[in-house]
């Protein structure tokens, strides 16, 4: 159903939402991180609740545990009870007055508190016995005792959400432990890049991000496998890898992304026509002379299905269990069919400068100049399609606003920040956080004209003759509305004359 629970994978990125948006934490349940998903997790549904309140890592994966002690955040619910109203009126509230910070009202010390978690006691039932013996917890107000039940709940029984990787979760997630990997971008700021840049199934987009790759894999989900994105890198090869694999692309996906050095666009040499193979296999004609395409040479002497060595088939016969043989095949497999269908670097050339197939949208999200790679890359952009600049300052995109206008490159200009503040609604305690992100970076969005046809400004004969046009049609509506005002003034005075005349009868 609509609301069902997804199962996950034991090979499946998952991220542990810490106390249900308290923290968030990427963590691939194989890679032994600092925070690993607790083995409870494998094969239960994204979204289910993970309570580990033993403090041990085997979790129970169910709901929301039972808080319904004396003092729990749930009896906050029935804020709006006249009996309970009653009661608390009759009795007096409390305040926090008398309340002193001496260290003194806790009458279960720390080494006792160890030894419960040690001998396995859950987590609810600690925070129930601190409730217990806390000697200031009766005398605390309503809104205390759940600021203070929530902060025990967060150091002896924590639970974590599995939230499946997302372009949303894993930049929220990036956003608060290392804000700067990314350039400061909030998961809104994603939300609107993907909106002003157009990119649906079927598009070819143009993106450079030193963003680590998040707006890639986030591009490949919302595409679906349909469709083409020519990723820019810089240095000997793509470090993205690592993070496009968290978001748990399908093939299509991930085979829908190529992978082009800077060179092939930013460099000044980067428009050198690439023609088809026509010399044979392996061979393409670049302007004038013939370059040997060696990988494409290396790719058409594999087949499907490869044979296996000797010596790999006596690796598989030694090995102990059927289950480590089928794991080594299935990574050859996969390692085979990446090499059947990766592409060539003259491949990626002849589609960024095929002038039949331009991309339509570009995105651009760099530590670099955004006004000198945006106007390398805007060739390769086709007319009427929106481009989307992203940075983290205001000033170099104010910069490539200004020169985008002079050179009259583009229209529909907008230079955007968001202001993005989140709430906590709860009865009779809504109010905004008190801690917010200052800036989630700025954007600048815009459509390309075309560099023949479109223009941005009218030439002065248009201009003459929309005006004489307007001019026109003011002096035919001055004409109009000063017949109907006679009009007027003439009814008007033959009802005078009218009414004397019946006067003097």
């Amino acid at each position: 159903g609509r609301g069902g629970l997804i199962p996950l994978g034991d090979d499946e990125d998952v991220m542990p939402d810490i106390d249900i948006g308290a923290s968030a934490v990427v963590s691939r349940r194989d890679s032994g991180t600092s925070s690993p998903v607790p083995p409870g997790a494998v094969g239960a549904g994204a979204g289910s609740i993970t309570d580990d309140g033993t403090g041990t890592s085997a979790g129970a994966v169910g709901g929301a545990p039972n808080l319904n002690y004396a003092g729990s955040t749930d009896e906050h619910s029935e804020e709006n009870d006249p009996e309970r109203e009653a009661e608390m009126a009759a009795a007096g509230y409390n305040d926090n007055r008398n309340l002193v910070d001496n260290n003194t009202a806790q009458g279960i010390s720390y080494t006792a508190v160890t030894e419960m978690r040690e001998q396995g006691i859950h987590g609810s039932e600690i925070v129930a016995a601190l409730v217990e013996n806390s000697a200031t917890f009766d005398g605390k107000t309503e809104f205390s005792k759940a600021k203070y039940i929530k902060r025990k709940q967060m150091k002896y029984q924590p639970r974590c959400r599995m939230v499946r990787c997302t372009g949303a979760s894993i930049c929220e997630a990036y956003f608060l432990k290392e804000p700067r990997k990314i350039m400061n971008m909030r998961e809104d700021t994603l939300a609107q890049i993907l909106a002003y840049s157009n990119v649906s199934a079927g598009c070819q987009v143009m993106v450079y991000e030193n963003c680590m790759g998040i707006i890639t894999g986030a591009l490949a989900q919302r595409m679906g496998g349909y469709g083409k994105i020519i990723s820019l890198y810089q240095g000997q090869q793509m470090a993205f890898t690592e993070m496009i694999a968290r978001f748990n692309l399908s093939f299509a996906e991930n085979h829908s992304t190529k992978w082009l050095h800077t060179g092939e666009v930013l460099a000044d040499d980067a428009a050198r026509p690439v023609a088809p193979s026509t010399g044979g296999a392996g061979v393409v004609e670049e302007g004038s002379e013939e370059v040997v395409d060696y990988e494409l040479a290396d790719r058409e002497q594999l087949v499907w299905p490869c044979p296996l060595q000797p010596h790999t088939r006596t690796y598989l016969e030694n090995m102990s269990s059927d289950r480590d043989r089928a794991d080594f095949l299935a990574k050859r497999c996969a390692r085979f069919a990446r090499k059947l269908t990766r592409h060539t670097v003259l491949e990626a050339r002849q589609w960024v400068h095929d002038p039949e197939r331009l991309c339509s949208s570009i995105i651009l999200a760099t530590k670099y100049d955004p006004t000198a790679c945006l106007l390398k890359m805007l060739p390769h952009l086709a007319p009427s399609c929106p481009f989307v600049v992203y940075s983290e300052f205001i000033e170099p995109l104010a910069e490539c606003f200004r020169e985008l206008q002079r050179q009259n490159l583009a229209i529909n200009l907008r230079l955007t920040d968001t202001w993005y503040r989140e709430y906590q609604v709860l009865p009779g305690r809504t109010h905004p956080n008190m801690n917010m992100s200052q800036s989630g970076g700025f954007l600048l969005a815009g459509v390309k004209l075309c560099p023949l046809t479109g223009t941005n400004e009218l030439d002065d004969s248009v201009v003459k003759a929309l005006k004489a046009q307007e001019k026109g049609r003011r002096g035919r509506q001055r004409k109009k509305s000063k017949e109907a005002k006679k009009k007027r003034a003439g009814g008007s005075n033959e009802s005078r004359d009218t009414k004397r005349s019946r006067k003097k009868k």
